[in-house]
């Protein structure tokens, strides 16, 4: 069975500029930024380049950078020796 039956690919697209809430009706000439694969992502309509630059210009947060442990357990603690 062809992949394309089995997971068909969805245009996703956010309509309402999350900058300034507003809803756009026709995308035709509008800004517009592509989050993640294009495939798999999802486009971002803007009402303005102004506002599409202050999108793109928030910083993405990495919590997992912030880590100053490893989660791992790297010792071998309960496994039977003998």
């Amino acid at each position: 069975m062809p992949t394309e039956a089995v997971h068909p690919h969805f245009s996703r697209e956010e309509r309402t500029d999350p900058m300034t809430g507003h809803t756009i009706e026709d995308t035709d000439g509008h800004y517009w930024i592509q989050e993640g694969d294009p495939d798999d992502g999802i486009t971002v309509y803007f009402d303005s380049e102004s506002s599409a630059r202050d999108y793109a210009a928030i910083q993405v947060e990495r919590p997992e950078q912030g880590l100053s442990r490893s989660l791992t357990n790297d010792f071998d603690e309960g496994y039977d020796e003998g």
